[in-house]
């Protein structure tokens, strides 16, 4: 279902780094799949969200720049919107982040004039996300959900890979209606219509703000063609695992086995 909604264009920023409604994030372990639960309108506790970093990028190619101020997010968002297609991702703390307000959740939306450009798109990939634990959520934090008027209910799925699960992508495979697309919406400034945004989705994570690195694959794929782009890498969590506990070879054990016996044929002779 389509909705077509209005926000003032002075509060398109602040939709892109506030949410007004929360709903459970939904964990995604390596090699599983989950249905992305949309935020919920109700009373949650005031969302906090702080920008660290921001970066943007457009299908038809051409520059694309963005800082993280709230003047910055809006200008950057409404010429993506005014474009033929692109993303805004952003990566900051909020006090929604079920693993911490000190760690890091990313957050992206795709946004164009075009209505079938926008809902043309079947999947999103993220990766760089090994060794840590994520959940998702459409909507927020630092997206709100005025900006992406999200629909209830399920958002899409999210598949993260198998192994150290480095990479998470989003589609909707399990919606004929919807052509197999990610939701999208409509959007109006100040009752103007200027493009189509897909729903925004956030990767929680228990990184630290430390483990922010730049660049990264930010991959999207749609009508038959797949854009990579330079977005938000995590660095691997620090230590790696204590290597196994080494076999004894078949040689070893035979000298072993050899040199007990020696000590039996010594007592029985004392």
């Amino acid at each position: 279902m389509n909705i077509v909604f209005s926000v003032r264009a002075a509060g398109l920023a602040a939709s892109l780094v506030a949410g007004t409604a929360m709903a459970q994030a939904a964990a995604v372990l390596p090699g599983g799949s989950v249905s992305v639960p949309s935020y919920v309108i109700g009373t949650p506790p005031a969302p906090t969200a702080t920008v660290l970093a921001a970066t943007c990028g457009y299908f038809g190619g051409g520059s694309c720049t963005t800082g993280t101020s709230v003047p910055d997010l809006e200008s950057t968002g409404v010429a993506i919107l005014g474009s033929n297609g692109g993303f805004i991702e952003v990566a900051g703390t909020t006090n929604l982040n079920p693993y911490g307000a000190s760690d890091l959740a990313i957050a992206f939306i795709i946004g164009s004039t075009e209505f079938q450009a926008a809902a043309g798109v079947d999947s999103v990939t993220l990766s760089s996300l090994g060794g840590y634990d994520t959940e998702v959520q459409a909507c927020g934090p630092i997206f709100g959900a005025a900006l992406e008027a999200c629909t209830t209910g399920t958002a899409g799925i999210a598949t993260r890979s198998a192994g150290t699960g480095n990479s998470i992508t989003f589609a909707n495979p399990d919606n004929p209606a919807d052509s197999n697309f990610l939701p999208s919406h409509p959007i109006s400034v100040d009752g103007f219509p200027v493009g189509v945004a897909t729903d925004g989705y956030v990767i929680y994570t228990n990184a630290p703000v430390s483990a922010l690195v730049d660049p990264n694959n930010f991959t999207v794929a749609g009508d038959g063609v797949t854009y990579s782009f330079a977005g938000f890498g995590l660095t691997p969590p620090s230590g790696t695992p204590p290597p196994p506990p080494k076999v004894p070879e078949p040689a070893t054990l035979g000298l072993l086995g050899l040199g007990l016996a020696g000590l039996r044929l010594m007592r029985r002779k004392r």
